[in-house]
C-alpha cells in the first residue's frame, strides 16, 4: 500500500516537473523537436506535457510491474 502511494506521489509531482522545465528552459533556443511545443501559449504547452509526462510514467511503471511479475513468475 505504501509503495502504491509513493509511485502515485512520484507520477504526480514528476509529470508538471519535467513539463516546467521543458517549457521553461527548452523554449530558449530553436529546437526542432519542441518547435511545436514552443509556439503554442505556455499554459497549453504545460499542460500537454505534463499528460504525456504522465502517460509516459504510467506506462513505464506498468511495464515495470509486468517485467517484476513475469521475472518472480518464473522462478
Amino acid at each position: 500500500m505504501l509503495r502504491g502511494l509513493i509511485y502515485g506521489l512520484s507520477i504526480l509531482h514528476l509529470g508538471p516537473g519535467f513539463a516546467f522545465a521543458v517549457v521553461a528552459f527548452g523554449c530558449d533556443g530553436t529546437f526542432s523537436l519542441l518547435q511545436a511545443v514552443c509556439q503554442q501559449d505556455a499554459f497549453a504547452a504545460f499542460i500537454k506535457l505534463t499528460l504525456a509526462a504522465w502517460c509516459v510514467m504510467i506506462s513505464a511503471l506498468l511495464l515495470k510491474l509486468i517485467i517484476t511479475k513475469y521475472i518472480n513468475y518464473i522462478k
